[in-house]
């Protein structure tokens, strides 16, 4: 018996595990670009030492806020709202940072950037509680996780690529725009999900707790669950 629905030949829970580890590669790129990107910022800013440092930190604060006001959210609202948003804010900021004129400019666009990817992650977290079944959470955490530390090491030759061809602005607006053509795309498939979800029989639900009961808070079944879904 299949416990998902399929969607372009793959179960549409590869589907969402796919979508999150596109977010997360892309969410750390927009984190990290400005820190190679700095080399062309710096020289036409004209930046201090101090002000290249407080450019760089700038994303840090609100990331930490929203990391939790990001969580709450989603429990409040759910995850396909609250990723979305978060998505269009941090490839929005992405995207204006290629329209910065001087330090103040660049660093409110980097403090948008922390509000955005701060409430993303814990968002994610909390789409996987939703939308992938429990014997491979596990999986999912590792997998995303890893597809954020690939962000991480190809930022530098990636945004050097970019800026060799379209500047240092350009190279923000084509990242930007990835994460506008993400956004949708990685909300798009809760609803399917779920639908599939219900059309199990009730005793398969508690492999999917919060997806299939809309709970904001789903009830956890032990190891009896835990046996049930495959473990």
């Amino acid at each position: 018996m299949t416990t998902t629905a399929r969607r372009s030949g793959l179960p549409a829970t590869t589907n969402v595990l796919i979508l999150l580890c596109a977010m997360y590669f892309i969410s750390y790129i927009v984190r990290q670009n400005v820190s190679t990107a700095i080399i062309a910022i710096r020289p036409e800013f004209k930046l201090s030492n101090t002000q290249a440092g407080l450019i760089f930190s700038a994303f840090g604060y609100p990331y930490l806020l929203f990391q939790i006001i990001g969580g709450v959210t989603a429990d409040r609202f759910g995850p396909r709202r609250t990723l979305f948003v978060s998505g269009l804010v941090w490839a929005g900021a992405t995207v204006l940072t290629s329209f910065a004129w001087d330090f103040y400019s660049l660093f409110a666009a980097r403090i948008l950037m922390g509000f955005g990817v701060g409430a993303t992650l814990p968002t994610a977290t909390r789409a996987m509680q939703y939308w992938v079944e429990t014997r491979k959470r596990g999986f999912a955490q590792g997998i995303t996780h890893a597809f954020s530390r690939l962000g991480n090491a190809l930022t530098p030759a990636l945004v050097v690529s970019l800026m060799a061809v379209v500047t240092w602005r350009g190279s923000f607006v084509v990242i930007g725009l990835a994460g506008f053509v993400w956004s949708p795309r990685g909300t798009g498939i809760s609803a399917t999900i779920r639908t599939s979800i219900r059309r199990l029989p009730r005793r398969n639900w508690r492999c999917f707790p919060s997806a299939a009961t809309k709970a904001r808070r789903p009830r956890f079944r032990g190891d009896r669950s835990s046996r049930a879904c495959g473990r």
